[in-house]
C-alpha cells in the first residue's frame, strides 16, 4: 500500500515489458518468467488491496436474529477493535496493523465468542452468537450471619486521575472498547450488592459503560465471572458517584481469590466540540494494581494506582 493511503496495483505485462526491455522478440522462457513474476506481484499486492476497506458487520443472536447490543469486537493481540452499537452494528476503520489472516474475536457476556479472519469481514457480514449455557452456582448456607463488606477504594484523589482519552486518539470512536479497572482481593465468599464509580468531567453529556469482573490467572485478567451483561449510563458532566444496583444479577464471588473489576467505554453523547475527557480519580500506589487495555483483545497494561471505585456486598 502506498504511503498516501492508495492501493498500489500489480504491474501489468506491459509495465513488465518496459521494466525488462523493449525487444519485440521474447523467447518462451522469458514469457514464462514474466508470467510467474506477474503472478507473484499480484499475490503479494492482494493483501494490501484487501485491507484497504473498512471491516464491518452486524452481531445477532443465533436463535432469534435479534441484535446483540454493544458486543466487543477485537483483533487478537492488537490494539485494534471496537464495540457494536445498540443495533449490533460495528465497523473497524482501515489500519496498517491489520493482516488478512489476523483473528477477529466477537464476544459478549452471556454468549459464546466467535472467531473470524480479517479477510472474512471485507464485505458486511452477519455474525451470530450462541447463548452461553448458564452454570448454576452452589450456595452453601452457613449458620453465621453475613456481614457488610466493601471491595475497592472509596477515597477520592484531588491530584491524580485516570482518563479514557489518549494522545493517540485521532477519531471520536477510538476509545470504544477501552477498559480501566483494578485488582481486588476477595477474602471470603461475597454476594455483590452494588457498584460505585466516581467520575468527573465537562466534555460529555452522557457516557454508557459496561461493568466487567474477571478472574485472575498469572497476575492478568482472564475470564469473565459474570453471566449477564451489566451496562449503565452516567452523567458525563457531573462530579460525583454513580451507583449500580447489582442485586438483580445474583453475583457471588468465591473466596479467597483475586478479581479484576473494570469499566469499559461503550458509547457517549458529546457535550462540547472535540469531547475528550472523562476522569476517574486515582491515588498512586505501590500496593495496588490498575489494569488498562485499548481494545477487547489487546494486551493489558499495568499501573500502580488505586482508582475510586468499589463494591458493597454481603460476606460469609
Amino acid at each position: 500500500m502506498a504511503s498516501n493511503g492508495r492501493v498500489q496495483r500489480a504491474p501489468t505485462l506491459a509495465t513488465l515489458h518496459l521494466l525488462f526491455g523493449s525487444s519485440g522478440c521474447i523467447n518462451i522462457h522469458s514469457q514464462m518468467r514474466l508470467l510467474l513474476l506477474a503472478s507473484f506481484l499480484l499475490l503479494i499486492c492482494q493483501p494490501a488491496a484487501l485491507l484497504a476497506q473498512t471491516l464491518q458487520g452486524t452481531v445477532q443472536r443465533d436463535s432469534t436474529a435479534a441484535p446483540v447490543p454493544f458486543a466487543s469486537v477485537g483483533v487478537q493481540g492488537k490494539t485494534v477493535g471496537t464495540v457494536a452499537d445498540a443495533q449490533g452494528r460495528f465497523s473497524i476503520p482501515n489500519s496498517p496493523a491489520l493482516a488478512a489472516t489476523d483473528s477477529v474475536i466477537i464476544s459478549c457476556v452471556g454468549y459464546q465468542p466467535t472467531r473470524l479472519l480479517v479477510q472474512q469481514l471485507q464485505e458486511p457480514v452477519i455474525v451470530r452468537l450462541r447463548r452461553q449455557p448458564q452454570v448454576l452456582r452452589e450456595v452453601v448456607v452457613r449458620g453465621k450471619q453475613p456481614k457488610q463488606v466493601r471491595l475497592g477504594h472509596k477515597g477520592i484523589s484531588t491530584f491524580t486521575s485516570l482518563t479514557f482519552y489518549t494522545q493517540a486518539d485521532t477519531v471520536p470512536h477510538a476509545r470504544l472498547g477501552r477498559e480501566i479497572g483494578v485488582l481486588l482481593p476477595v477474602k471470603h465468599p461475597t454476594q455483590l450488592e452494588s457498584f460505585h464509580l466516581f467520575t468527573f468531567g465537562r466534555d460529555f453529556k452522557s457516557v454508557m459503560l459496561r461493568l466487567n469482573v474477571y478472574s485472575v490467572e498469572n497476575g492478568q485478567p482472564k475470564s469473565t465471572l459474570l453471566q449477564q451483561d451489566i451496562v449503565f449510563t452516567l452523567n458525563g458532566q457531573q462530579r460525583g458517584w454513580t451507583t449500580v444496583d447489582l442485586r438483580p444479577y445474583g453475583i457471588l464471588l468465591d473466596g479467597p481469590q483475586q478479581v479484576v473489576a473494570t469499566v469499559q467505554w461503550l458509547t457517549s453523547e458529546a457535550g462540547r466540540p472535540n469531547s475528550r475527557f472523562l476522569n476517574i480519580p486515582a491515588h498512586l500506589s505501590l500496593t495496588h494494581t490498575t489494569f488498562r487495555r485499548d481494545k477487547s483483545q489487546a494486551d493489558w497494561l499495568q499501573l500502580g494506582a488505586n482508582p475510586s471505585l468499589y463494591f458493597t456486598g454481603l460476606s460469609w
